[in-house]
């Protein structure tokens, strides 16, 4: 039974004794109800009445934010298959910097994980590649953050977590994270011939995550606006996906007149289907040794004619010196063929022996790869 319950049973004699005992009744139970309050503002030091403890906060920022996809001029292989990387850009340079505020009790280590997402999902098909306006050209977005243990690790299913240990004093200089981002470019479809003018990339927003406060992440600028600017060429298909030159067969003899000697030219040709407006270059690259520069191809290992090599020319009857597998302009060794035209274009060749030591009959085979590119 409560004071005031006992109270109102008293005779009307005690009405001061029954209203001296409500207020003291309420006046307890005020103290009651503002004990903590009063505790926290008149005794902040008091183990009896201190606030619950708080971690340190550490907070971050990000530079290199609000970035826009510049791919310039991008020339498409001739019959790209689905999947192929049809170029790669310039890595983007991000940064995360993190610090500790200063907090009691202090704490000075946590775990910061941002976090990177698609504003599309990826392309059917593809756990990792992103649709851009371009049919059938995709982008995918690949991460490099030594201070997070991330090693080329894509973007895949719309999404990428890094999860970046950090240390440091309270108060200190903001911690800079390193974060490098690199673009390329997916066929995911069949690409048009003719010039595509690329202007949408997916969006990726930035989220921040801490494990001081693992329940409420923030946000940040986007690492890329979805805007971008290029040209994607597609000029030509070829319309047959190997060519195969058989060389007549011919007697050591003809190269009796010592290295550098030329035997049995065999005309062939390389066949596409063209759109126009684009000026077309080609560059011949050697299979069995792509870093050759020569002009003489490598035989490859089932070879068993020594002292001899396989050379080509080009449309325009000079030599080919052989270079790297890019669709760059002034890739090394790359020539101009002309005008892409609204149709066929035939690119003619030739291939014959030549000598380069000591003659041991057999036979030969090389391999050779052609890249086109469009300006």
């Amino acid at each position: 039974m409560s004071a005031f319950e006992s109270c109102l049973r008293w005779s009307s004699q005690n009405v001061a004794a029954c209203k001296t005992l409500s207020y003291a009744t309420a006046a307890r139970r005020g103290r009651n109800s503002l004990i903590r309050l009063a505790g926290a503002l008149v005794v902040p030091g008091s183990a009896l009445f201190a606030a619950p403890a708080a971690h340190a906060a550490l907070t971050c920022q990000a530079n290199g934010t609000n970035n826009v996809i510049t791919a310039g001029s991008i020339s498409v292989p001739a019959n790209p298959q689905v999947g192929a990387t049809i170029a790669t850009l310039a890595p983007t340079q991000f940064q995360a910097s993190c610090k500790f505020l200063n907090a009691d009790p202090p704490e000075t280590t946590a775990t910061f994980w941002p976090v990177f997402s698609s504003s599309l999902p990826p392309v059917s098909g593809f756990a990792d590649v992103y649709q851009t306006n371009v049919q059938g050209l995709g982008i995918r977005y690949t991460f490099d953050a030594p201070a997070c243990n991330a090693s080329n690790a894509r973007m895949t299913n719309g999404q990428i977590q890094l999860t970046c240990p950090v240390s440091g004093p309270m108060d200190g200089p903001y911690m800079p994270i390193n974060i490098t981002v690199t673009p390329s470019f997916v066929a995911t479809g069949i690409i048009p011939l003719g010039a595509r003018t690329l202007s949408t990339v997916p969006l990726v927003s930035i989220s921040y995550w801490t494990s001081d406060d693992p329940a409420n992440g923030w946000d940040q600028p986007p690492l890329y606006t979805g805007a971008a600017s290029g040209r994607i060429v597609h000029a030509c298909s070829i319309n047959q996906p190997n060519a195969s030159v058989t060389l007549p067969t011919v007697n050591s003899k003809a190269f009796s007149a010592g290295v550098g000697t030329v035997a049995s030219p065999q005309p062939f040709s390389l066949i596409f289907s063209c759109s126009s407006g684009a000026q077309v270059s080609m560059v011949l690259t050697d299979s069995t040794d792509p870093s050759n520069r020569s002009n003489v191809l490598t035989p490859t290992a089932d070879s068993t004619a020594k002292g001899i090599g396989l050379q080509i020319l080009n449309n325009k009857g000079a030599l080919v010196s052989f270079g790297p597998d890019s669709s760059e302009p002034f890739t090394t060794n790359q020539w101009v063929i002309g005008a892409s035209p609204n149709g066929p274009l035939e690119v003619p060749l030739t291939a014959r022996y030549i000598r380069t030591g000591d003659v041991v009959p057999g036979t030969i085979r090389a391999l050779a790869t052609f890249t086109m590119s469009y300006q």
